[in-house]
């Protein structure tokens, strides 16, 4: 197996990281005990929280979903998706309710944000267009979902990759990015969606005509045209933020 030297490979989280916060950033990526101790963290009940959960089972959902032949693709199956979902990373053999292994108080705790996913997902299946052509699909093995990572990651100069996760592509001879959001927030970055243009342009070899925002909570969808938006003038901008590390 080709060996993958994670410290030189940027993604737009990461770099939002540092934008946010370089202390956070330093712990989460440079620093050597934190670095020892951060699995055993992620799996410290106190360290997870509800948000964490409702949106990797969302999302997975949806990708197990989109995997189903169309004539399968119902309402009832995309519902049935998030019983698979609802799991704990850090104690993924736990049956649900998952309890504190999820960053619950209590089970109506649990309850409540467990009808907030199936109100996204109905809202999901109201609003997206499943006659459009996939590009680009998640992989199914949700065990394994870094391997999609790795796939994507794109050089940018001898010394530095790029790479990230994609929701969603869509298209043939021009492509679009499609992101689905389970947060409350409906502000978008700007930044985001053109590291999502060069990511995918490097990728699949086709120009991105847009990106897509689906607002899961809301139902709202925002379109946004990246058609002006300059590769190259692109590249410079990620550059230049990776300097800033």
């Amino acid at each position: 197996m080709d060996y993958i030297d994670f410290s030189k490979i940027y993604s737009f989280s990461k770099l939002k990281l540092f934008e946010q916060c370089p202390k956070a950033y330093h712990f989460t990526y440079l620093d050597e005990v934190y670095s020892k101790m951060k699995n055993k963290l992620k799996k410290d009940p106190s360290n997870i929280w509800p948000f964490q959960i409702i949106g990797r089972s969302v999302h997975d959902a949806i990708t197990l979903f989109l995997h189903l032949p169309q004539n399968e693709q119902t309402l009832g199956n995309l519902k049935e998706k998030l019983k698979l979902t609802w799991k704990s990373e850090a104690m993924p053999q736990k049956i649900p309710p998952l309890g504190k292994w999820g960053g619950f108080k209590d089970l109506e705790e649990e309850r409540k944000y467990y009808r907030n996913a199936l109100e996204m997902l109905d809202n999901n299946f109201q609003t997206f267009d499943k006659n459009l052509k996939i590009k680009f699909l998640p992989t199914n093995d949700l065990k394994n979902s870094i391997e999609d990572y790795k796939k994507l990651i794109k050089p940018i100069t001898s010394d530095f990759d790029i790479s990230g996760k994609f929701d969603l592509i869509l298209g043939e001879n021009e492509i679009s990015v499609v992101d689905f959001k389970t947060g409350k927030s409906e502000e978008h970055n700007n930044f985001q969606l053109q590291f999502y243009k060069l990511l995918a342009e490097l990728n699949f070899n086709l120009p991105v005509k847009k990106a897509s925002f689906y607002y899961l909570r809301t139902g709202n969808i925002k379109e946004f045209d990246l058609t002006k938006n300059d590769s190259e003038e692109i590249k410079k901008q990620v550059l230049k933020e990776i300097d800033k590390i």
